[in-house]
């Protein structure tokens, strides 16, 4: 998925853009998704939040920021995204 998105951490949201992947792990069973947080420069020191896309939502944890200015996402379970 590459759109537009609704992080929220610690009570704020922020509209992001984002591109996001997944897969399911055979090893354990659950759906493991991924990606990139783009356009959030003021995210608090928290690291768990809602990732939103339209009326879909799924906990996430932001992994970490990178050099680029961007922000790693992972979450465990069903993504915010519909899945083909």
């Amino acid at each position: 998925f590459a759109g537009e998105a609704t992080l929220e951490m610690a009570g704020t949201r922020h509209p992001v853009r984002v591109r996001l992947t997944g897969h399911l792990d055979p090893l354990d069973g659950n759906y493991h998704w991924q990606g990139t947080v783009f356009d959030a420069e003021e995210l608090s020191r928290e690291r768990v939040g809602t990732l939103s896309v339209g009326p879909n939502s799924a906990p996430a944890r932001i992994v970490e920021r990178t050099p680029w200015g961007t922000h790693s996402v992972a979450g465990v379970g069903a993504p915010p995204y519909a899945r083909n």
